[in-house]
Parts: C-alpha cells; structure tokens; sequence
C-alpha cells in the first residue's frame, strides 16, 4: 500500500505521478490529502505524524511537499521498524523519525530507479518510482546510504506551575486552529487562558463544539488526543490571527 501526501490541491500532478507508480507496481494507493498548505513542509510534518500509525505494517508514505525540488536538498527513502517513507529531506519526517526511528535510509540518486529528468517534478521522476520500486522489494537498489537526515525545528511543549507553552501546529479547513500540546495537560480545567498580544482571551475547556452557542470560542481534545482551539461554527485561526508554527501561551 501508498498513501499519497502532496501540497499539489486537485491538479493534474497527482494522476500523473499514479500514473507513473501504475506501470512499476499494482499496489494499491490512498491519498492521505493533497490540501496541505503550498510550500508548508511544517503543516506536513504534523498531518504525517499524527496519521501514519493508522495504516498497515509496511505501508510505504509517498510525502511531496518540496520547496526546495532542484535544489542540494537530497531526496531519501527511509525504513523504520514498521514502515517506509519516501520525499525530499527538508524536515517533513522529523516527528515520525522521532516516533519510528529509521533503520536505514537511501539517497534517490540511483537514477536506473528514475522516471525521467526533470529538474522541477521529482515527484513524478523520482520519488512516485521510488515508492512504487520499494512495492516489489527494490528498497536497497534505490540509493546509497546515508548516515543521518535533516530536521524540522519546532517548539516543544512545555509545561510549568500554571503555564504551558507550545506552537500551532497547522490550522484545518474549519480555521480550528491545532496544537502540538497534549491535551491531558488541561483535561481536568474548565477554562483555561490565551495570550493574544498584550491581553489573554479566557476560552472554556469543553467536550464538543456545540457545547456553545455558534461564535464562541473552544478548547477541547482533537481527537488525536492533542489540544484544539476553535469556535463553533466559526474561524478561530481568523479571529486570533494564528497561523502554523506560531507561538502558544497558555494560562490555566
């Protein structure tokens, strides 16, 4: 199995890069989601992490999220314990390397394992065949070794007295605004507070969304068990002018 996680929205890249795998491997393939913010390796990083553990032993992650395609960056497939992942390195895998560390990672630059030569659809030209080569056990041919991969910096939650610290991790089509703070951290508070500017916003800690009237604003468990800041039928991301990567201060 391939589960597919692009920037790429609803365009043609996509088919063509199944299109490619099609004629190297009849495994089966899922996209994950290819509404991932355009160039946000972060937003992917965490989309990634918090949907892998759901799939089968051996599913082989296809990740394209690369800002940096024609660049030095180096293109990589990685085995760990349970699966395999395969895209540019600039970070994307950062958290489930943390998670699931590799055992072995390859540079693409076996290029007998290329598609064509293109210098701005590695995609399509060398990570969709890669993948599709790791289906009929080609892992190892890939590439040479390489002895360590690149991370993504981020803000790791942080708790202390009454205060905990975290960052955004991306905002949802809704504007729910994702954290990477656990929610067991303020699961027994009914409010907890958010630093915005000079001034903290009291928000209720609550079950679901409709808990408030439609406007309110909500903190409550994602159901990736990490903290969520909405509002019910509303955008919060909008009103408390957060975006991915930015910095949470909480008060409870």
């Amino acid at each position: 199995m391939i589960v597919f996680l692009t920037d790429w929205g609803n365009s043609h890249y996509v088919g063509i890069c199944k299109g490619v795998i099609r004629q190297i491997s009849d495994s089966e393939i899922i996209d994950l989601t290819h509404e991932i913010s355009s160039f946000n390796a972060r937003e992917a990083m965490y989309i990634l992490y918090r949907s892998f553990y759901h799939f089968p032993k051996n599913t082989i992650f296809l990740v394209v999220v690369d800002y940096g395609v024609g660049s030095s960056r180096k293109a990589i497939a990685a085995k760990t314990r349970n699966y395999y992942f395969v895209g540019p390195d600039n970070g994307i895998f950062t958290l489930v390397f943390e998670e699931e560390p590799p055992i072995e990672i390859r540079e693409l630059n076996n290029k007998k394992y290329h598609y064509l030569n293109s210098q701005t659809f590695h995609g399509r030209d060398i990570f969709a065949p890669a993948a599709a080569y790791i289906t009929n056990g080609k892992f190892k041919e890939l590439g040479d070794l390489l002895p360590n991969y690149a991370t993504l910096p981020y803000i790791k939650p942080k708790k202390s007295n009454k205060k905990i610290t975290g960052e955004v991790a991306y905002i949802d089509k809704f504007g729910n605004i994702e954290t990477n703070i656990p929610f067991e951290w303020i699961k027994e508070f009914e409010t907890l507070k958010i630093r915005k500017k000079r001034k903290y916003i009291e928000i209720p800690v609550v079950n679901y969304y409709s808990e408030v009237l439609p406007g309110q604003l909500i903190a409550h468990n994602d159901s990736t068990d990490y903290l969520e800041i909405a509002i019910n039928q509303g955008n919060a991301a909008n009103l408390l002018k957060l975006k991915s990567g930015d910095f949470l201060e909480l008060i409870l």
